[in-house]
């Protein structure tokens, strides 16, 4: 996934449609993809981001391919395992139904709105200062809120599962 910066949608493992591709829906160029995993036998509470890169070629899928993202583009960051783990997933995304609940459930992604983009994004460049990756992180967050429209100043706390819960 690093070396190629593409991520696939996947395919659907259970239920009547298993074996068919999933399809990826309201995926945009200049969109943020969001690479999160989580330690085999590790709770869902655990789940961390590892890496950001912002879309510049999307294929939704059909009933042949599975739908994918993919990039090009300089703004894509991996983090090294000790800045992911300070990068919980479920800081900054909560499910519809049980907003405290951090629970994956079914399916292979998410989608979130540009404010938790930003949220991400802002953090990132925090843990990134004083490395290498210091300059594009800030200019990765930059570019965002710039073609997106965004006053960095008007971004509002995290909402996650876990930030809901005090965790």
């Amino acid at each position: 996934m690093l070396r190629d910066w593409k991520a696939l949608a996947g395919i659907v493992q259970r239920g009547e449609k298993k074996g068919q591709p999933m399809k990826l829906n309201q995926v945009q160029t200049n969109s943020l993809c969001i690479l999160t995993t989580r330690y085999p036998g590790s709770t869902e509470k655990e789940r961390y981001i590892f890496a950001v890169f912002l879309i510049d070629e999307s294929y939704e899928g059909d009933n042949y391919e599975e739908g994918y993202v993919t990039t090009g583009s300089k703004y894509r960051i991996k983090l090294s395992p000790k800045e992911a783990h300070s990068m919980l997933f479920w800081n900054y995304h909560s499910n519809d139904n049980r907003p405290e609940v951090p629970a994956w459930n079914s399916g292979l992604h998410r989608y979130f709105d540009d404010e938790q983009a930003v949220q991400i994004l802002k953090d990132i460049s925090i843990i990134k200062k004083g490395t290498p990756d210091e300059n594009l992180a800030k200019e990765f967050l930059h570019y965002f809120i710039t073609i997106n429209n965004i006053d960095l100043e008007s971004i509002s706390e995290k909402k996650g599962a876990l930030t809901r819960n005090g965790i």
